[in-house]
């Protein structure tokens, strides 16, 4: 990345949470004045102003005073907060958080975790970028999953098997080819979760969950009831499922969303949804924001 490049990433960044720095930078300023007056008990700052300096001309220095400490805060805000890749935005009482960061849902973190996977209601595995996209956290999850002799159509029938047999969870719809030209054909009910681990000892958790319902032209549909079905339902099975391990889930619905929800309006009820089922979090979960949104996504005053 060039200088330039870096330098309107950013000016981005601060704009884009410029409230939440502002809003900082005034704390701060206004504790260091309230430490000034507290100093004006012990010390004589009368003498700061030399005698017969007029009224308006010390108001005019107190207010160029404030505002250079506010810029002085504002540059000292705007390093801590830009360079922060982790905030915590729910502390659940137990030792336990809930954090948003930056960062790759995918990294290996060398740990034992779940990774969520938004996916349709048919938990389909055909990545042809016409039923699955490639570019969406649940063709990338498919195709990571997919390598070294496992096949989709392996993941496929594991998840039936686990959606099934294990969660015991039935079909509230089949579909005909009218409805919907190829995968699967068995649509599950909204939030319904298919658990998946390619082999015993691998240290990955996924977590499969379903909330979009393709229309007849494989276009993702969520209505905002399943839409708050699907969080609550996550929320209640990282609870019961987790193992006390670390979740790690993307921003959910993202994609397939009727109603033209920004990424930030999303994370914003994730958040409160979290914050509401507080006695359910019995480990630390972490939302990941693709750390290629920080100049359109902020993390922070949540």
């Amino acid at each position: 990345m060039s200088k330039f490049d870096k330098v309107k990433s950013v000016y981005s960044q601060i704009k884009l949470n410029f409230s939440y720095l502002a809003k900082n930078a005034l704390v701060l300023t206004t504790s260091a004045i309230a430490a000034f007056q507290v100093l004006g008990f012990l010390c004589d700052f009368d003498s700061i102003f030399p005698d017969g300096t007029s009224f308006l001309k010390r108001l005019v220095i107190s207010v160029l005073v404030v505002a250079a400490i506010w810029v002085v805060m504002f540059a000292f805000k705007c390093k801590c907060v830009l360079t922060k890749e982790k905030v915590v935005v729910i502390d659940a009482d137990n030792g336990h958080h809930v954090y948003v960061e930056y960062g790759d849902l995918f990294e290996n973190t060398g740990e034992h975790k779940n990774i969520v996977i938004t996916a349709n209601r048919c938990f389909d595995t055909l990545v042809d970028n016409d039923l699955i996209s490639e570019t969406t956290i649940h063709g990338m999850a498919v195709k990571r999953i997919c390598s070294n002799g496992y096949t989709a159509e392996m993941l496929n029938e594991a998840l039936q098997n686990d959606l099934l047999t294990n969660r015991q969870i039935k079909p509230n719809r089949i579909l005909s080819t009218k409805d919907k030209r190829k995968g699967n054909l068995k649509r599950y009910p909204a939030g319904s979760v298919a658990e998946f681990k390619k082999a015993p000892d691998d240290m990955t958790t996924y977590f499969f969950i379903g909330m979009s319902a393709f229309n007849s032209d494989l276009h993702p549909e969520t209505s905002d009831e399943e839409y708050l079905v699907t969080v609550q339902s996550l929320i209640e099975h990282c609870n019961s499922r987790s193992q006390r391990f670390p979740v790690y889930m993307p921003i959910i619905g993202t994609h397939g969303r009727n109603n033209k929800k920004s990424e930030r309006e999303l994370l914003e009820y994730m958040v409160s949804a979290f914050r509401f089922n507080k006695h359910l979090i019995n480990t630390d979960i972490h939302i990941v924001v693709y750390s290629g949104c920080r100049e359109s996504v902020s993390i922070y005053d949540l």
